[in-house]
């Protein structure tokens, strides 16, 4: 099924909403009955942290919101069902975190987030993620 002129995913809104920390508009940018999986150091391709459902996605995105760093998203690719981008953050501790994201699109929302994510071993010594 093809998504119509209205339905179309806005890349601007989320790239705004990452760099901005601006939760609200990142939450509202996904499906009912989304998935987010993040794979890192800390949690292997194994056992990846899986966020099932807006609610779930939302408190996640709120929490990454709320910390003292920046954001930075580039490298992005577009498609009508498919966005792919990296985003790098920094916290002023000097750790910075490398996302590489991929998002599954659907009637204009998120329908399903993967992030794959390293940060700095050496200043981030508490094995934080974004």
């Amino acid at each position: 099924m093809a998504t119509s002129a209205t339905e179309a995913f806005n890349f601007d809104d989320l790239k705004q909403a990452l760099e901005h920390s601006d939760a609200a508009t990142l939450a509202g940018l996904y499906a009912e009955d989304a998935e987010m999986v993040i794979v890192d150091r800390n949690r292997p391709p194994s056992s990846p942290m899986t966020l099932s459902g807006k609610e779930a996605i939302a408190a996640f995105w709120r929490d990454v919101c709320s910390r003292d760093m920046t954001h930075r998203v580039g490298r992005e690719v577009v498609g009508v069902d498919r966005a792919a981008f990296v985003e790098e953050c920094a916290y002023p501790d000097g750790c910075h975190v490398m996302s590489s994201m991929t998002l599954d699109l659907r009637d204009g929302r998120i329908a399903k987030h993967f992030t794959v994510q390293a940060w700095d071993e050496v200043s981030c010594a508490t094995g934080r993620a974004s």
